[in-house]
């Protein structure tokens, strides 16, 4: 038998090496990127509001409006970005929350895993390494609430899928975990059916199953009962249900969408459904005796479950490609299943380093042009303006500037446009009274095409530019104009 070019322990240290190397890579640009997204800004708006006791749930004619639609537990996840002292701190620490949220329960996975534990610790950094370059990369640069949604359903997954026959505590902790993942988003809710088939599958397990639903069930209600006397049964209907369930599909952009998404879409959804088919007919799926087998069955039913419910949010207003919580799910179950069974073979390093390949090679360039540092100074030039304004300046997408300026929380533009999605029209009184009490200047990003907030207000027409932000002021009047 010829020798192999590379041995398999030498293939894994320069794996090992080139992916840490990527990882830290990315790592370090999503840390620079995440403060310059709008976006992470106006998602920590709702923590701010409940530490200065506003109601994230407000109900028609109330406010401020925020895009908060989703479940509590990620308002409570960010609560530490609210104690820092600049909006860019804040963004700082959600970045830092939000990469835990990503990450932690596919290192949990990993690190727990008892096979992956007798090949070495390296084989488990090696694995993580591999799974930062391949979660998709808005996971790292954005928060929404689906990240806290599938850290949670990962490990109740986890939590079912380590033992061939769950005892009662590992049931009541996973139903717990899932109930919390409904309670971060809604759609998780999607989950059950995979975990209930995957406990039939798992060899009639049918009293399992009811233990486990009564469980799930269980801290649902609880979490209800807790959630409501919080906020509002009447809020939370119309904020968690009845305002998501009115927002339209919109398949007059679907083309647009699926062309601004494609390598997304290919990467996450195309590929792995022909490799779970390919694997099905060649007959290699992972048996279920094993640790990693298990769980890669679960991740598979996950994988399935999830993605109608995630393909119908991805069409609607909206929606984006973090909707898609499926490929989330199968990923820690590939790493594991792949990582613990395939070193033994002669073609193992080739195959392992064709993934390192593989996986930086997603990230094209980008590994190569690092950014020198965070992207804050936008604030800076923030800061002068509310310095010279104070009380007068609305951000419409950047309500922690003026929060930390004037300490007033304001109108969220993507809120109002939630709302007008819903068919919920907004009165102009109700409009103004989450508006600066001095309103003179209306500003945005440089880069940012104003969507919505000049025709509400239509007096606001004329547009001057300053570095890193367009202002919308009233028309200055000609001389001797009374």
């Amino acid at each position: 038998m010829p020798t192999p070019l590379l041995s398999a322990k030498s293939a894994a240290r320069l794996a090992l090496f080139a992916t840490s190397v990527g990882a830290l890579a990315c790592l370090w640009t999503a840390w620079c990127e995440f403060p310059g997204y709008a976006w992470n800004e106006a998602r920590l708006a709702p923590a701010f509001a409940l530490r200065h006791g506003i109601n994230p749930y407000p109900p028609l004619g109330g406010g401020p409006l925020s895009t908060w639609i989703y479940g509590p537990v990620g308002i409570l996840v960010n609560l530490p970005a609210t104690f820092a002292t600049s909006p860019a701190g804040a963004l700082h620490v959600a970045s830092l929350i939000n990469a835990l949220v990503v990450l932690v329960p596919l290192a949990v996975v990993l690190f727990a895993s008892e096979e992956l534990r007798a090949r070495g610790p390296a084989i488990r950094w090696l694995a993580l390494s591999l799974g930062v370059l391949l979660v998709p990369r808005l996971n790292l640069v954005t928060q929404v609430a689906d990240h806290a949604a599938i850290a949670l359903g990962l490990l109740s997954c986890w939590c079912l899928a380590r033992r061939a026959h769950p005892a009662a505590a590992q049931l009541a902790a996973a139903a717990a975990l899932g109930a919390l993942a409904v309670w971060a988003k809604q759609t998780a809710l999607f989950l059950l059916p995979a975990q209930i088939a995957f406990l039939l599958l798992l060899g009639r397990e049918r009293a399992a199953v009811m233990r486990y639903f009564a469980w799930f069930a269980g801290f649902n209600l609880l979490g209800l009962a807790l959630v409501g006397q919080a906020f509002g049964f009447a809020n939370l209907w119309l904020n968690l249900v009845d305002i998501p369930g009115r927002l339209p599909l919109q398949w007059a952009v679907v083309p647009a969408r699926i062309a601004l998404r494609s390598g997304s879409l290919v990467a996450q959804l195309v590929l792995p459904s022909l490799g779970l088919l390919a694997l099905w007919f060649k007959g290699s799926w992972p048996a279920r005796e094993r640790e990693s087998g298990r769980f890669f069955q679960l991740a598979t039913l996950a994988y399935i479950a999830m993605l109608p419910v995630g393909l119908a949010a991805f069409l609607k207003i909206g929606g984006d490609i973090n909707s898609l919580h499926s490929w989330d799910y199968l990923l820690p179950g590939c790493l594991l299943a792949w990582l613990a069974a395939d070193h033994v073979t002669a073609v193992a390093p080739v195959r392992l380093l064709a993934a390192t390949v593989l996986a930086l090679a997603l990230h094209g360039t980008r590994l190569f042009s690092l950014p020198a540092r965070p992207f804050v100074q936008h604030f800076d030039a923030a800061a002068q303006l509310t310095a010279t304004c104070p009380h007068a300046i609305w951000f419409p997408q950047n309500p922690l500037i003026t929060l930390y300026a004037d300490q007033e929380l304001w109108q969220s533009e993507d809120g109002i446009l939630t709302r007008y999605a819903a068919g919920y029209g907004l009165r102009e009184p109700d409009f103004r009274r989450y508006l600066p009490r001095h309103l003179q200047i209306v500003a945005y990003a440089a880069n940012i095409e104003p969507p919505l907030a000049p025709p509400l207000l239509p007096e606001f027409n004329y547009k001057t530019s300053q570095r890193y932000w367009l202002l919308y002021t009233r028309a200055p009047q000609p001389p001797g104009a009374r």
